[in-house]
């Protein structure tokens, strides 16, 4: 079980609380977020306008003991297993437009959810790899290099 002060619980527990597992960061003291930060707990997202986000990690979820999504019930071995449902909010975003077969290039994500390409990538190595164990391809096209997740493979 992981150690975590009052007010890294009671951090995690509110971002853990709200739709999109973000909250501002100028709401939280600095030095509780940088421990969680540091900790692989809390992911910190730059916006373009206002104060930075902080997104709960899926280690984070795990430190609290609030899974992400409700399990599903498993489908009959003779049907193919399908996607399991994106969360909602812009990660969730993020990996529907990922899932498409046509992928998604960094600026169509910046648009999806008015981050800046840093913050894209940092989503996608983070969030959506490393928290979700999704693996993330990516191919150069005549419109640029496009992202894509791949169904069925590790991380």
């Amino acid at each position: 079980m992981t150690k975590l002060n009052t007010a890294q619980r009671d951090l995690l527990t509110r971002a853990a609380a709200t739709e999109d597992g973000t909250i501002d960061a100028a709401d939280v003291a600095k030095p509780t977020a940088t421990a969680l930060i540091r900790r692989g707990m809390l992911i910190s997202i730059p916006q373009a306008e206002g104060p930075s986000r902080l997104l709960i990690t899926g280690t984070g979820r795990d430190a609290i003991g609030v899974l992400e999504n409700e399990t599903a019930t498993p489908e009959p071995a003779t049907e193919p297993a399908a996607a399991p449902p994106a969360p909602r909010g812009k990660i969730g975003s993020v990996i529907e437009m990922l899932r498409d077969p046509a992928g998604a290039t960094i600026e169509a994500l910046m648009r999806a959810t008015g981050w800046q390409a840093h913050s894209v990538r940092g989503a996608l190595s983070g969030a959506i790899k490393k928290d979700r164990g999704l693996t993330v391809t990516s191919d150069i096209t005549p419109a640029g290099r496009v992202y894509r997740i791949i169904e069925g493979a590790g991380a």
